[in-house]
């Protein structure tokens, strides 16, 4: 009876492996996009779009890229329930803090 078991938690296992594995990953533009995505999604200012790194004529042509940017933003995105990024709470009513 365990041995069932033991056979379908394995097998569930090594399904959710290949779950996060994209069709382009040994693409260069998918690496490329990945890398973007993720830079921008740790480095990115709320409200400034000039702190958001994207080859926006890769985005819209190439599909490998824009699958890239988008994994890599989602995959180095990191939030909270206080709507702040990279794990802090929202700073966006602050000021910047120069006299």
């Amino acid at each position: 009876m365990r041995f069932p078991l033991i056979v379908a938690v394995l097998t569930l296992a090594l399904a959710g492996c290949a779950l996060g594995v994209s069709e382009h990953a040994d693409d260069p533009h998918y690496k490329a996009g990945r890398s973007d995505g993720c830079w921008s999604a740790t480095s990115r200012v709320p409200g400034d779009p000039s702190t958001i790194t994207r080859n926006e004529e890769a985005y819209k042509s190439i599909e490998a890229y824009r699958a890239g940017w988008n994994a890599g933003y989602n995959a180095c995105r990191i939030r909270d329930d206080s709507g702040g990024g990279m794990g802090m709470p929202d700073s966006s009513g602050r000021g910047t803090g120069v006299h």
